[in-house]
Order: C-alpha cells, then structure tokens, then sequence
C-alpha cells in the first residue's frame, strides 16, 4: 500500500478500524493500560504519529508484507485534523468495552458464588466419604 492510501480514510472505514482495534486491546486484557497510554501521549498524538511513520516504516513495510495490515491502523493518526479526534474515540471505545467486559465478568463471578455455600468443615467431610 502507498503512502498516499494511508491518509484520508473514509469516515466509515475509520469507525470499522477503531471498532476492531478497541475490540482486540480490550480482547487481550490491555483496556486500562491502553487508556492510559494514549491519554499520556494526547496532546502530542499528531508528532507522535508523524514521528512514529516516519522512523517505523521499515518495521511497517516488513509487517506489511507478511500479511499484518497495519496500514489501515496507520491511517487513523496519519492526518492531522483527524489524529486527535480519532485519538479520542478510541479511548472513548475502549473504556466502553472495558466496562461491558468488567461487567460481564461481574455478572459471571455472581451467577458462580450464587450456588449453595459450603464451609470448609463440610467440604473436608464430604472428600474424605
């Protein structure tokens, strides 16, 4: 992919890509510390990118050509105008899916410890007949 396919994604191509990439740090556990990561970096979101496809397009290029379609993802911060609004979204979207997931996760501990308790004078009981 050129340089040029990277900036000026279409408006619903960017929300396809901050879905699936929200989706898979939230996926992976890293909600929080990636909330945090790109709250640090916020106000230089626009260097950073810049800096970031500048000095990081060998590993891009080699990524690319094994198949790692990082291109799209380097789409979302290529633009100016658009790097920190999408910047934005992204946490936006990954605090929701880090709460939906902190929820569900809630909801299984509950339905788990909603069974009969047992002590532990019982439990021992009950292995040893």
């Amino acid at each position: 992919m050129s340089w040029q396919g990277i900036a000026g994604l279409p408006p619903e191509k960017e929300t396809e890509l901050i879905e699936k990439l929200a989706k898979r740090i939230v996926d992976a556990g890293l909600g929080t510390m990636a909330v945090m990561a790109l709250q640090s970096v916020g106000p230089l979101s626009f260097a950073a990118a810049q800096v970031g496809l500048v000095a990081g397009s060998p590993i891009l290029m080699t990524l690319d050509m094994m198949g790692v379609k990082v291109y799209e993802y380097a789409g979302l911060f290529a633009e100016s105008s658009r790097s920190k609004v999408n910047t934005e979204r992204l946490i936006t979207r990954i605090e929701e899916l880090t709460k939906v997931a902190e929820e569900e996760q809630k909801r299984k501990k509950e339905a788990r410890d909603e069974g009969p308790q047992q002590g532990w004078l019982k439990k021992l009981r009950d292995f040893f007949t």
